[in-house]
Formats: C-alpha cells, sequence, structure tokens
C-alpha cells in the first residue's frame, strides 16, 4: 500500500484528489494520513469526502475512514467499468473539484461514465465550472480525452444548488502533448454570468472586460442571465492559441462593483499572456497526473512552480516514480515527464 503524508508541502485537497484519482487508474491500494492538519478545520471537509466517494464508486473501492473530519483514509480500488453515476456535494461544496478526481479515472474506465454532480458550480478556491469547459477539458482533449460537460443550473455559495452532467468515453490510452509553445493566438472568448441579479451585473463586467482587452482582435465575451436557488456573478475569459489555452476567472464579491470584477480579469489574464506561459497557474495542477500517465514526453511552461504544483508532483511521483525534470527557460519554468 502506498503511503501518504497529507501534510507534506501545501498539505490540502490536492494531495487527496490526486491519490485517489491515480489509486483508481492504477489499480494501487493508498493511505493517506495527516489529512489536512494544518488547516482551521482539519481532516476531510464534505467535498472532499464526496470526492473520495465519487472515486470509489467508479472503481468500486473499499474504503476506511470515510466521515467527515477523518485525518486518515484507505483506499482499495477495484475495477473501473463506466455506468450512471450521481454525486451530491451538499450545499455549495465545489463540483468542479469533485469532477476533477473523477475524470481521470472516468476517461479510462472500459465504457462510457455518464456522472450527475450536485453543489456549488461558482465557488470561492475551486474552478469555476465555465473555467473547466472552456480551459480545462480542451486542454485534456489534446491528451485523448473525451468528456462533454453540461451545466443545467448554476450553485453559488452559501445555498448550492448547481448541477453538472458529464459524459467520458473511454480514451484508449493517453498520449502525450508538447505545451512547450503557444502558436499563434487565435481569439479571446468568455462568458460573464449571473443568477438571481439585474441583467446589468452581466453587461457592466462584460464591457469592462472587453475595453481592458480593447488591444486584441477576435475577442468575444457571451452574457448569460439565469434564475435558481442561489445568487451570484462571475466571468471567465480564454485565450486560445494553436497549442495551448490559458484561462482566467474571478467572481462576484458582495461590495465589488461588477466592472471591477470584469477589469481584474481582463488584467490578470493579459499578465497570464504577458508572461509567456503556455499553461496558466491554475491550470497547471490538473494537467500534471495526465502529463505523468501519457505515453511519451509531455511538456508545459509555466510562470512559476508553485508549492500546490510541487506538492502534487510529489504525490504523483508516490505511484509512478521520478516522472518530471524541471528547468528554467528565459524566466519561465519548464516542466517536462521522463
Amino acid at each position: 500500500m502506498i503511503e501518504i503524508d497529507g501534510s507534506h508541502g501545501e498539505g490540502g485537497g490536492q494531495i487527496l484528489r490526486t491519490a485517489v484519482s491515480l489509486a483508481s487508474v492504477l489499480r494501487k491500494s493508498v493511505h493517506v494520513s495527516n489529512i489536512r492538519s494544518g488547516r482551521p478545520s482539519p481532516g476531510l471537509s464534505p467535498q472532499h469526502l464526496t470526492s473520495i466517494e465519487a472515486a470509489a464508486e467508479l472503481c468500486d473501492a473499499e474504503v476506511e475512514g470515510l466521515y467527515v473530519g477523518s485525518k486518515e483514509i484507505a483506499f482499495e480500488p477495484g475495477q473501473l467499468t463506466g455506468g450512471n453515476f450521481e454525486f451530491d456535494v451538499g450545499t455549495a461544496g465545489s463540483v468542479s473539484l469533485v469532477l476533477q478526481t473523477c475524470l481521470l479515472p472516468a476517461s479510462m474506465s472500459k465504457s462510457v461514465v455518464r456522472m450527475r454532480i450536485r453543489g456549488g458550480t461558482d465557488v470561492r478556491w475551486s474552478p469555476p465550472i465555465e473555467y473547466v469547459a472552456q480551459v480545462h477539458i480542451p486542454q485534456l482533449e489534446r491528451f485523448g480525452v473525451s468528456c462533454e460537460l453540461d451545466i443545467e443550473s448554476r450553485g453559488f455559495y452559501p445555498e448550492g444548488g448547481g448541477t453538472i452532467i458529464a459524459t467520458c468515453a473511454p480514451s484508449g490510452g493517453l498520449h502525450a502533448v508538447d505545451l512547450g509553445t503557444r502558436g499563434e493566438l487565435k481569439d479571446i472568448l468568455g462568458i460573464a454570468f449571473a443568477q438571481n441579479l439585474p441583467e446589468h451585473v452581466v453587461t457592466r463586467m462584460k464591457h469592462s472586460a472587453l475595453k481592458s482587452l480593447v488591444n486584441f482582435n477576435r475577442v468575444k465575451v457571451q452574457s448569460q442571465i439565469t434564475s435558481g436557488s442561489s445568487i451570484g456573478a462571475g466571468i471567465v475569459l480564454a485565450a486560445r492559441y494553436e497549442h495551448s489555452i490559458l484561462g482566467e476567472s474571478v467572481l462576484g464579491e458582495k461590495g465589488v462593483r461588477a466592472e471591477t470584477i470584469g477589469e481584474s480579469c481582463a488584467v490578470d489574464l493579459m499578465e497570464t499572456i504577458d508572461s509567456g506561459a503556455t499553461v496558466d497557474e491554475h491550470g497547471l495542477d490538473q494537467l500534471l497526473p495526465y502529463m505523468a500517465l501519457a505515453d511519451g514526453k509531455s511538456t508545459v511552461l509555466v510562470e512559476e512552480l508553485t508549492e500546490h504544483a510541487k506538492t502534487n508532483i510529489w504525490v504523483i511521483e508516490r505511484f509512478l516514480g521520478r516522472r518530471f525534470v524541471t528547468s528554467e527557460d528565459g524566466g519561465l519554468v519548464r516542466i517536462c515527464t521522463v
């Protein structure tokens, strides 16, 4: 059984998500201890619990220590088979993070996996579901992943109430991707969205972002107004290049003007574009397991190797041995698989 110290490095929930995801695919048992021991509320949260339960259902795993507040789990995976699944995070727990845990094993299953996940689609400390749809999944398609994502309803903090459906076809194996260069910028796409708020909130976010991006050609930002059980707003922007996609997102906050939200997202994207990176900071963690499992040598360029990414690499290499080398490259960090 592979032993993982959950307090290592960044010591957060990503250790759990990566560990159970890889365990499911590789059929290797894993024991994670000291779960989130340095956090204000140590142990498993409801969102972490759902992520582990979801991965366990996908591979018919036996799990010990599965309760809120648990500081250690033992995960013994069975076989990935496919099928229809329903997962409910409860309130506004992140559906994006549950999906992140499940996407890799779902893609490696023997038949189609269809997952309905309920919870928060757009909440703090996790990627908005539109980022997953516009940035993460298109990136994974280059590795051979096939996933259709349907956003049935949005859920914001604290009520939640969002629902997504993800349908993943068997990949037949992952292939390497060279993101050493971005190529030419094709366009910048995005979406400004709000729920149970006046239409002008979306309009102001959108126009502020467009104003900030005035020096770029082929910029298109959609507007979306919805009604539901929760209130919130946000914007996601994606710069699509020949070989890569860079994304940024900002969620609305009480007391923060809509114009500030739109401008902030656009400025964040422009800074990432100016850096020369081929993957944004938020996307790297999600790509690392696919790079490690892909057949061949994958490469990415990032602004910096964050503590979060270092920890994720450490977890992956506990399962697979040394898989990554890093080097400086013109002020950026080049990450390659070996």
